[in-house]
């Protein structure tokens, strides 16, 4: 049985000295991954324990806002969600991924504006309530 990554001592490279400069022991810049010309390089890279992550942050952001607004904050959720939805599609032509970005913007804006339709509509009703029942409560 072979000893694990972690049991096994540092090798030095060839040509480096103990105690070089950090310039040394860098690969040079042509050995980076560039990314294709006319794309926009990648500042971040994650894979599904990343977003799980980002979901978590983003839910713990959601519940520390409503708290904090006393259960208020929830009636700017959709103008959040449409004015970074606006914002997505307006800047999608610099991210990484285009169609997607797009798609996820356009995706915000129509939740937000279902949200802010309901909304609407709830409360035209119960204007609409209040208003037949005075209009009732007068007949008698």
């Amino acid at each position: 049985m072979s000893p694990s990554a972690s049991d096994q001592p540092l090798q030095e490279l060839p040509g480096e000295a103990v105690g070089g400069s950090l310039e040394q022991t860098l690969p040079p810049a042509e050995a980076v991954e560039a990314s294709p010309p006319g794309r926009p390089q990648v500042t971040f890279r994650g894979n599904t324990y990343d977003l799980i992550s980002l979901g978590s942050l983003v839910t713990g952001a959601m519940l520390l806002f409503s708290c904090l607004t006393c259960n208020l904050g929830y009636y700017c959720l959709p103008f959040i969600s449409l004015v970074l939805g606006v914002v997505g599609v307006l800047s999608a032509r610099q991210a990484v991924e285009v169609e997607r970005t797009k798609l996820w913007s356009w995706l915000g804006i129509a939740a937000g504006g279902l949200v802010l339709l309901l909304i609407a509509l709830f409360f035209v009703l119960y204007v609409g309530f209040i208003v037949l029942a005075i209009a009732t409560g007068q007949n008698n």
